[in-house]
């Protein structure tokens, strides 16, 4: 689906030009007229880096409008995981692909193909694999019916503001960015669900293994006035205090809350022992619909997540 008058060719180009650095301009010459012995004047201080929910929004309209249902087996969702890609690279990330077979089942009511869809990954320049990290995620596919908007373009778009601003301020610990593929359930039961964050965990090298020090999945982020920060209850706590003392610090309204009855890709993580965190700002009724469209998504919620998630990353170590 398109809307009329908008390219979303144009949307990408525009989101990976500004990711560029332009030149600043040739300075002035002196007045003739100036006194030398004037003292300069003082330089003005850098702007602050902040959370943009405006580019954030733009992401969700490129995703949602200008692709639409991702799939996890489809072309869409290559065209998506491209479009991730090519962001991520045009901010300096080194990327890779991870391909993963998934098998055919039924999402939502519809039936699905096997086939393979994979994880979009991207780590800052100098990596170092075997030193302290932190992972930060979200899923880029959606079932087949539904544009995924707030399910979840909302957490892609939030988790790439984030890795843009990561390249302009450095954070307290470096950080992966994992666009996970094929979270939706496919098949009954745990294994049919949650492929790409399983199969991220289950490739990565022991001395990477080790040095993860936490997780932050983002997944439906777009709407609500309140955050969560959810874990399904037994991850060890540094991660979801540090989003609750940044949240506090911004005044915004957050809460921790166990959520045992729902499923999102900090679980393989969670349960292999790994510190997690999920940031969420609760049901809603067009999940998994033909209405989960740009239509339901709140800037202010984007915001708040943003702001949240970037405080957090900005300063703590682990």
């Amino acid at each position: 689906m398109r809307r009329a008058g908008r390219s979303w060719g144009a949307v990408l180009a525009l989101l990976l030009a500004t990711a560029c650095t332009t030149s600043s301009p040739p300075a002035a010459r002196p007045s003739p007229s100036a006194s030398p012995s004037a003292s300069p004047s003082p330089s003005a201080p850098p702007a602050p880096v902040v959370f943009d929910a405006a580019r954030a929004f733009r992401t969700i309209e490129a995703l949602s409008i200008g692709i639409g249902p991702r799939e996890a087996t489809s072309a869409s969702y290559r065209r998506a995981a491209d479009l991730v890609a090519d962001s991520f690279a045009a901010h300096g990330y080194a990327v890779r692909r991870q391909i993963i077979g998934v098998p055919a089942g039924s999402s939502s009511g519809r039936d699905v193909p096997d086939g393979e869809t994979q994880n979009v990954i991207a780590t800052p320049p100098g990596y170092d694999p075997a030193a302290p990290h932190l992972l930060v995620g979200a899923h880029l596919d959606t079932v087949p019916a539904a544009p995924g908007a707030n399910d979840n373009a909302s957490g892609v778009a939030v988790m790439m503001e984030l890795a843009r601003l990561a390249r302009l301020e450095p954070t307290g610990m470096p950080v992966v960015w994992v666009a996970f593929g094929a979270e939706e359930r496919r098949v009954p039961g745990d294994g049919g669900i949650l492929y790409g964050s399983r199969a991220y965990l289950d490739a990565l090298p022991r001395a990477e293994y080790d040095a993860l020090r936490g997780v932050l999945i983002l997944d439906v982020v777009g709407r609500g006035s309140e955050v969560l920060i959810a874990s399904a209850g037994t991850t060890p706590p540094p991660i979801r205090d540090a989003l609750k003392a940044s949240a506090d610090r911004l005044g915004i309204a957050a809460r921790v809350r166990a959520l045992t009855n729902l499923l999102s890709d900090h679980r393989p993580f969670e349960r292999a022992g790994f510190v997690v965190g999920w940031l969420y700002t609760g049901p809603f009724g067009q999940i998994h619909t033909p209405r989960d469209t740009i239509a339901i998504v709140d800037r202010d919620a984007l915001r708040r997540v943003g702001a949240i998630a970037w405080d957090t990353l900005r300063t703590v170590s682990l």
